[in-house]
């Protein structure tokens, strides 16, 4: 007697995992995917982040970050998604930025470069741009549309 076997395979699943900064990571299909099915990941960095890196912890792909999205392979897959802070912009007119008692001349079309509070005051770049320190003054240039992101 021929003994037959009964393959019950139900495809592989994808596994995301996030830091702390991103509001959102997650993959759709997601379990019982069949290899070279697509699959779309949607991913959303929390306010004032942007993504960092795209990890392919296991599985093999390769995940086309223009489209978000790769084929599945033959194995399970994980995914790990780190962030940074975005945090360059760039000046849309000419204005003076007092920077914890430092005032810094920022020219029209220069880039500018946020630090986190507690860093040196203010350093002017050559190019009417500069590196500051984020403070309430900055963020209401922010506001104002005087910083934008880039």
């Amino acid at each position: 007697m021929k003994k037959m076997r009964l393959d019950l395979f139900t495809g592989h699943s994808v596994t995301c995992y996030k830091d702390g900064n991103m509001t959102a990571f997650s993959a759709s299909p997601n379990s019982s995917v069949d290899k070279d099915t697509e699959v779309t990941l949607t991913i959303t960095p929390a306010s004032g982040y942007e993504v960092d890196e795209l990890e392919v912890i296991a599985g093999g792909v390769t995940v086309n970050m223009s489209t978000k999205k790769f084929a599945m392979g033959e194995a399970d897959v994980v995914l790990y998604c780190k962030s940074k802070k975005n945090n360059v912009y760039m000046v849309t007119e000419e204005c003076m930025c007092s920077v914890n008692d430092t005032k810094v001349a920022l020219h029209k079309n220069a880039k500018v470069v946020l630090t986190p509070n507690g860093v040196p005051k203010a350093v002017e770049a050559e190019d009417g741009g500069a590196e500051i320190t984020d403070s309430a003054a900055v963020q209401e240039l922010i506001k104002q549309g005087i910083l934008v992101k880039i």
